[in-house]
């Protein structure tokens, strides 16, 4: 049994070794990783490009140079893009990932690699100019996408056009000029290509950013009480069913408080329905500092309130309860009522295994109807067997 557990653990283990080494090599955050694994990934390529540029040295199709200077050039630099991602430098900066950065060393590397590319072999520059187009299109908003564009054009022609001057045997000017046509006749119209997919990934994400905030106002009105920012009765509904739900699984008992603010129709009638809706807002606020994270707390309906204790006992939730009463003891609910006080009366009952909470919640109702009858202000437990949790 020893030997099974052992070599069962091995495999998590590395797992375990595995998952963390990316965390330490990516970073610990999902967007962290996703801007180092580009880093990483562009890394990989350039090596292979200096890798096939070295072979293309030894047959004879590029200057030796060329390849000696990728390679100093290229690791240092994505060293240093990988280690201002990774440690967080660049987090709060418009461009968090270098995606420009990286762009416009890629196209200073791709026109050093075309001059130092044998002439006949110069067309394939084209193709990795291309390839960095369509790269940016998806990383760069439009006009950046354009610019792009614009600045290899710039400057592969002004590589060709300096190149075919300086030294026209090696750079002969009609190869040159035809290779300036193809590029003319192709790019640009890659270029407006990039320019459409970025406007309509731009407006994708706009439209998707609009509808999450859409999606969250729904929720928030489905949710909450318009007034108070409270959870509504059909969201507490679903806490109370949840509830005990984890009742039946897990055993864990639960508590609820049904509150009435006390003499709530005299406020109105004497100071007026702004100055109740101020009161309703008061309870809201003092109530919801001083319970528990763990607590929920709706509106049930008009003054009334209900509260949901999680792993607590009557008692205990009593005790609570006594501390908002404490709360709103120097709360000034209105400026135009400065001596209002709010009080309020409540009943509690412990959910029971063998009901529900419609049950539970008529439990409460009866013992707030007996709170009331004792005069108000109080706190009244329902009958039941009930023990400390």
């Amino acid at each position: 049994m020893t030997e099974l557990t052992v070599a069962d653990s091995g495999p998590d283990r590395l797992m375990d070794a595995l998952q963390r080494s990316a965390l330490a090599i990516l970073g610990p955050d999902r967007h962290t990783r996703g801007h180092t694994s580009i880093i990483l990934l562009c890394a990989v390529m350039y090596a292979i490009c200096c890798a096939a540029a070295a072979h293309a040295a030894t047959v004879g199709m590029m200057l030796p140079i060329g390849p000696q200077i990728l390679t100093i050039v290229t690791f240092p630099a994505h060293l240093v893009f990988y280690v201002l991602v990774r440690s967080g430098v660049t987090r709060h900066w418009r461009d968090p990932g270098l995606m420009v950065l990286q762009n416009l060393y890629a196209l200073l590397a791709i026109s050093f690699a075309y001059i130092t590319l044998d002439p006949s072999e110069r067309g394939m520059v084209l193709v990795l100019i291309a390839l960095v187009i369509v790269f940016g299109m998806y990383t760069h908003a439009p006009r950046l996408s354009v610019m792009n564009g614009v600045l290899a054009m710039v400057l592969l022609g002004a590589a060709m056009g300096v190149l075919s001057s300086v030294d026209p045997t090696y750079y002969p000017p009609q190869l040159e000029l035809l290779r300036f046509g193809v590029m003319l006749g192709s790019l640009p119209v890659l270029i407006f290509t990039a320019y459409l997919i970025s406007s309509w990934r731009q407006r994708l994400s706009t439209q998707r950013r609009e509808l999450q905030q859409a999606l969250d106002q729904v929720q928030q009105l489905a949710t909450r009480d318009a007034l108070t920012g409270l959870y509504n009765r059909r969201h507490m509904q679903e806490k109370l069913a949840y509830a005990a739900q984890r009742f039946q699984r897990y055993g864990e008992r639960f508590t609820v408080a049904l509150i009435d603010l006390d003499h709530f129709k005299r406020i109105n009638d004497e100071h007026g329905h702004v100055v109740g809706d101020q009161a309703l807002m008061a309870f809201a606020s003092a109530a919801s500092m001083v319970l528990r994270d763990t607590d929920t707390l709706a509106r049930w309906g008009g003054e009334e309130f209900l509260f949901l204790m999680p792993n607590t006992s009557p008692q205990k939730a009593t005790i609570a309860l006594d501390r908002v009463r404490d709360a709103l003891a120097s709360v000034t609910v209105s400026q135009a009522a400065p001596q209002l006080r709010l009080r309020f009366s409540a009943g509690l009952a412990l959910c029971l295994g063998q009901e529900g909470t419609d049950a539970t919640l008529e439990r409460a109702d009866q013992a707030l109807y007996q709170a009331k009858s004792a005069g108000r202000h109080r706190s009244v437990v329902a009958a039941g067997p009930e023990q400390d949790i």
